[in-house]
């Protein structure tokens, strides 16, 4: 088997065949009591680390999940242990003062990002389905009416319809959650004048 390409591997190197959904490691470190930086992890190390071994094993998910215990991971806490997870949980890969009763939280499985282009097709499916049914509902109240035309549906007196307010209410509101999650994947707040319901140019 070859090593990973892009990565400048010693020949004969070769990446493991055993893929871990999660790998956490709990510095185990002893150092002597009166080193300045402390005397590392040491016994309170084992007890989670023996916590969490007990864990993925009551939870069938030993092939799964592994538990290794390590050296000094840099973090050196007054109380319980420091341990180091890959894949990293909510955008933390290094945890400290972690007790045998913080278990099943290691544990937990990272939530998949939402797949944003996914939702925004789906928004605009909906937009599009609800644009033609509005303006059909317009079309049987008033024949000839155009998309430009019920942009200003006080012109047409017509249009002055339960039904057909209700299902432009709807299409509003689509147009103004397409323009949320277009503002929320910029990382910023919604331009002035965008949240009104009209589509963002």
């Amino acid at each position: 088997m070859a090593a990973r390409v892009g990565v400048d591997y010693r020949e004969g190197v070769v990446p493991s065949p055993l893929h871990p959904r999660l790998h956490l490691f709990v510095c185990t470190n002893r150092r002597d009591t009166a080193d300045p930086l402390g005397e590392g992890c040491g016994e309170r190390g084992e007890v989670v680390y023996a916590a969490l071994k007990r864990a993925v094993a009551e939870r069938g998910e030993v092939r799964e999940t592994w538990v290794s215990r390590t050296h000094c991971l840099g973090v050196c806490p007054r109380r319980g242990a420091t341990v180091a997870r890959s894949p990293a949980l909510d955008g933390v890969a290094v945890l400290s003062e972690v007790d045998a009763s913080d278990a099943d939280a290691l544990l937990r499985a990272p939530q998949a990002a939402p797949d944003w282009s996914a939702i925004e097709e789906t928004l605009a499916k909906q937009e599009k389905l609800e644009a033609e049914r509005v303006l059909e509902l317009a079309r049987r109240l008033h024949p000839g009416l155009t998309a430009e035309d019920i942009r200003n549906p006080h012109d047409f007196p017509a249009l002055e319809d339960t039904d057909w307010h209700y299902a432009d209410g709807v299409l509003t509101g689509i147009q103004s959650a397409a323009n949320s999650l277009r503002a929320m994947r910029r990382g910023g707040a919604s331009k002035p004048g965008t949240d009104d319901g009209e589509p963002e140019p």
